[in-house]
């Protein structure tokens, strides 16, 4: 399985990735993925309209936004654990 950095090394230059990781950073761990999405498709709802973004960079940002998130829990649960 892909570590998330080396997955960072893959995403698109057009995915903000220090937006999105900043913002990832101040949602609750618990947070479902389905909510997540919808806050990046409502973020990028005005960009879509004028045509500056489609639907596969809004699909490579909600793919960044959900793998930050998973390593934002993976850090919870390592300091929940002990295993920090």
């Amino acid at each position: 399985m892909q570590t998330f950095e080396e997955y960072e090394k893959t995403v698109p230059s057009y995915v903000p990735k220090g937006d999105i990781h900043w913002l990832m950073g101040r949602v609750h761990v618990g947070t479902p993925d389905a909510e997540i999405e919808q806050e990046i498709r409502r973020r990028l709802e005005a960009m879509i309209r004028a045509g500056k973004a489609n639907e596969g960079m809004v699909a490579e940002c909600v793919k960044y936004a959900i793998a930050c998130h998973r390593e934002n829990q993976g850090l919870y649960n390592a300091v929940v654990t002990g295993r920090f």
